[in-house]
């Protein structure tokens, strides 16, 4: 009589491991997708992270030099490549000096560097998020575009006082 208990038993346990094995095989690519998804989030709130302050250390470094184009190259190199030289590589793949906008903000006339501006806007244009795992994760490529607004205070910010 314990035989046939046992041999039950012994049943039972194999088809229950064939099922657990079907369940974790079914549930695994929902999981994977998940991971995956989660990755790509962190990636994308990194990268965004990363861009803000490099256009908020842009628009710092703007804010307090002369209103003048060499400084506006410098600006678009610190913005970039967090250098005024704009040596090493850029700060995130595929950013580039032509991305970055620097906007004068003047309430009665254009800038210049005779007549400075009293606001200087440092932006983003053009630049997209590509994901990592394009095929598997259902998220399409976006754009970032954020911006700072400082008030200037140059070295020529006095002259239109």
């Amino acid at each position: 009589m314990d035989e046939i208990f046992e041999i039950r038993n012994r049943k039972n346990r194999t088809s229950q491991r064939g099922q657990s094995l079907l369940e974790f095989a079914m549930t695994l690519p929902l999981l994977l997708l998940i991971v995956l998804g989660v990755i790509e989030f962190g990636r994308a709130y990194f990268q965004y992270n990363t861009l803000s302050k490099a256009v908020r250390q842009g628009a710092r470094y703007m804010s307090m030099h002369a209103y003048d184009p060499i400084e506006l190259t410098r600006t678009q190199n610190i913005t970039v490549y967090g250098n005024r030289e704009g040596t090493g590589s850029p700060c995130l793949p595929g950013l580039a000096a032509g991305n970055i906008t620097i906007t004068p903000r003047n309430p009665d006339t254009g800038a210049s560097r005779t007549n400075p501006p009293r606001w200087i806007r440092v932006g983003v244009t053009g630049y997209t998020f590509q994901p990592m795992f394009p095929g598997i994760v259902p998220i399409s490529s976006f754009t970032f575009t954020p911006n700072v607004e400082m008030r200037y205070v140059g070295l020529n910010a006095w002259l239109d006082q």
